[in-house]
Parts: structure tokens; sequence; C-alpha cells
């Protein structure tokens, strides 16, 4: 009940400061619309640089609603956590709590990292896509903001969530399952293997995002090599 209660009050938040979220949001495809109207004014033929399109008379309520409950989830987050910990920790011990409370934070910090550089490529991505368009003469662009906030939803997610593989590599040593010494043998072909999964996850698919994913995955996994050694279990 206090969970809902968290996520509720949340919502309300967010809701309230949904304009200046809205703003910040869309200034990534709103940065990109302007420098291609700025830079190629003959080729595209765009609306006014921010201007959005509804296709449903209540897809502003919609968006709004949409975003307040996002919003709501994030600004939640650490109570509802904290609730979740409050149930799991009596039944763990204290050996098993340390290394959950080292790990949170990391987790989290990945997660912002994550998140943080899918919003950075955002608007090299909208200019990637935006070149297609002067493929088609008299094309012109009417953006739905709904679709948009579910892409960008889906950047952060995607990014945060990969940017968790230290994590999971930290963890599958713990239990003995993936050895520093088979990672060192097979690095070319984890690395391959990270680039293909990132080239499959990244929800743009375009070139740049695709690589910025893949670069610093490789980074994170060549740094977990060396977590994974300090974690693994040694052998008698």
């Amino acid at each position: 009940m206090r969970s809902a209660a968290y996520l509720v009050g949340g919502c309300i938040v967010a809701y309230a400061l949904f304009h200046p979220v809205f703003r910040f949001l869309a200034s990534p495809v709103v940065q990109a619309l302007q420098d291609a109207a700025k830079n190629r004014p003959h080729q595209v033929n765009l609306l006014p640089p921010g201007t959005f399109v509804f296709h449903q008379f209540f897809g502003p309520f919609m968006l709004r609603l949409q975003l307040s409950l996002y919003g709501g989830l994030i600004i939640g987050a650490p109570l509802i956590v904290t609730e979740i910990w409050g149930f799991v920790s009596p039944g763990l011990t204290s050996t098993e709590r340390r290394p959950v409370r080292l790990v949170a934070p990391f987790s989290i910090l990945l997660f912002v990292l994550g998140a943080s550089l899918a919003f950075w490529v955002m608007p090299e991505a909208v200019k990637w896509f935006l070149g297609y368009l002067s493929d088609f003469p008299g094309a012109v662009l009417l953006q739905d903001p709904e679709d948009y906030i579910l892409f960008l939803v889906k950047m952060l997610l995607i990014f945060g969530l990969m940017f968790q593989l230290p994590i999971v590599m930290i963890a599958l040593g713990k239990l003995g399952i993936i050895r520093s010494a088979m990672l060192i043998k097979y690095w070319q072909y984890i690395v391959v293997g990270i680039t293909t999964l990132a080239m499959i996850v990244t929800p743009s698919n375009d070139p740049f995002s695709m690589i910025v994913m893949a670069v610093p995955l490789v980074m994170l996994f060549l740094i977990s090599i060396w977590l994974v050694k300090l974690v693994e279990p040694k052998n008698d």
C-alpha cells in the first residue's frame, strides 16, 4: 500500500511538472530539426522546428498521462525499492546483505550513465533519419510526440539495461558460472557478440547509436574481466 502511495504521489508531481519535463525530453528532436532546417533549407521540407502533430483529439491528454506515469515510476522508485528491500532483507543473512548493499548503488550509477548516453546520442540519431527525408521530394515530417516519447523511453531503457553488463558478469563470476580465464581466452568472440547484440537491441538502428552503445559495452566487458577475477571462487 505504501509503494502504491509512492507511485501515485510521484505521478502527481510528474503531472504538475509536465511542461518543463516535456521541453527537456523534446530538446533532442527539436535541436535536430533546427539543424536540418538550417543546413539543408532547400532539401528538407519541415514544419517550423519544435512543431508536433497529434493524430487523435485525446492525444495530448494521453501523452501527459504517459509521461506522468513514467515520471511517477522514476520519482517513486527509490522509496518503492526501499519497501521491497525491507520485505526481502529479513530473510537474508548479514553475509548475503553485504553484496546487495554494495552492488545496488553501482547498478543505479551504470543505469544512469547508460540512459544519459542514450539522451546524448538522440539528436544524432534523429539527424541520421532526417537525412533520408530529402529522398522524397515534397515530403513533410509530421512528428507525433507520443511516438517520439515512446521511442525515447525505449532508447533510455535499453541503454540503461545494457550497461548492467558488469553486474551480470560479477554475479555469474561469483556463482562460478564464468571464469576470468575463460573470458580472457575467448575475448575476441565475446566482443563480436557484444557488438552484434548492440546492433540488434538499439531501437534506432542507426550506425552512430550502435557504435555509441557497442564501444562502452566493450570497455565495460574488459573491466568486468578484472572484476570477475576478484569475486570468482578460488581453486583449492
